[in-house]
């Protein structure tokens, strides 16, 4: 394939996978999540700041985005009492601004799911095995030599 060919394919790959991306979402973590657990509601940086943003949902009722490093930020409580399955939450930018939503789930019980500083451990713990296996690997070849 000459290279302009491969240019054409690969910008037209790249706009459909851009069609293709959801519309603006309201940015919730953990997704899923259970009852009585505590959530970050963001705009992801889609609102201004001097007009402030507001989220609401049947999972927490209305709560109001302060500044953050993400954007315009909550963190709030899921409702004990709220039932597994799929709730909207809208964040709605303020005067003349957007509004857009997202679906999130909760689940039965605990969320499963591992969070980012759960990985992380786990990479440092597979790291130091690695390390660990190395030097005794090393160790067991010097041994052998002499």
């Amino acid at each position: 394939m000459n290279p302009v060919r491969t240019a054409a394919v690969a910008l037209a790959g790249a706009a459909v996978l851009g069609l293709a991306a959801p519309a603006a979402a309201a940015l919730v973590e953990p997704d899923p999540m259970a009852a009585g657990q505590r959530v970050s509601v963001s705009d992801g940086r889609r609102c201004a700041v001097d007009r402030g943003a507001t989220a609401a949902s049947p999972l927490f009722g209305s709560v109001v985005l302060e500044p953050a490093a993400r954007g315009l930020a909550a963190d709030t409580r899921v409702a004990p009492g709220a039932t597994p399955g799929h709730y909207r939450v809208t964040v709605d930018c303020g005067s003349g601004g957007g509004k857009f939503t997202e679906t999130v789930t909760v689940r039965h019980g605990r969320a499963d799911g591992v969070n980012a500083s759960q990985a992380a451990g786990g990479l440092a713990l597979l790291a130091l095995a690695g390390g660990a296996a190395y030097l005794l690997r090393r160790n067991a070849n010097a041994n052998a030599r002499t």
